[in-house]
């Protein structure tokens, strides 16, 4: 059953050009979910900010890219979900993040080089675990520069300061709660 959820929400995620996840990130995305809900039957919600109320285009420019994580009775966090370039081609990743809009988990789905690697790797990833609206990442401060995936890097940490800024907006203007 829990697997069935999570690939239902393999299959909503898609990009603002229609391209669904690939296989291999939907697997990535199905473990990193079993691990950081090991104990609860979750649901993904997928936030219509089109039919929202606001005309806010920061807000309406990333719908479908957003997630409510319910349990039974709750919701859990959020979801978000992007593609993201680096210098030459595009990576998937999904960033995570509890009721109080701190990050819990940030995973790349999909890193298409053999360069700049690092990024990809848990240790590095887990410096964006904790931050939040009111402390945001920067790249080469509070999130570590890595070597070979400067551009990959400040990508990754400018798509994600800018997401935590916008769940906060999305939470001020009533559209998440």
């Amino acid at each position: 059953m829990k697997i069935l959820l999570i690939l239902m929400a393999s299959v909503l995620i898609t990009s603002s050009d229609g391209t669904p996840l690939s296989g291999e990130s939907s697997k990535k995305l199905n473990k990193t979910v079993t691990a950081l809900f090991p104990e609860s039957k979750i649901f993904f919600k997928k936030l219509n900010l089109g039919e929202s109320v606001t005309d806010d285009t920061d807000i309406l420019n990333v719908d479908g890219k957003w997630f409510e994580i319910r349990d039974k009775s709750s919701t859990l966090g959020w979801m978000f979900f992007d593609r993201v370039w680096g210098r030459q081609h595009q990576f998937e990743y999904v960033m995570f993040a509890d009721t109080g809009l701190r990050i819990i988990n940030i995973t790349i789905l999909n890193y298409p080089e053999t360069h700049g690697t690092a990024i990809t790797e848990r240790e590095w990833l887990n410096k964006f675990n904790g931050l939040s609206p009111e402390k945001l990442p920067e790249y080469g401060k509070s999130v570590d520069a890595v070597s070979g995936a400067t551009i990959f890097g400040s990508s990754l940490s400018e798509s994600v300061s800018k997401s935590l800024k916008l769940l906060e907006k999305m939470k001020n203007s009533g559209l998440v709660k």
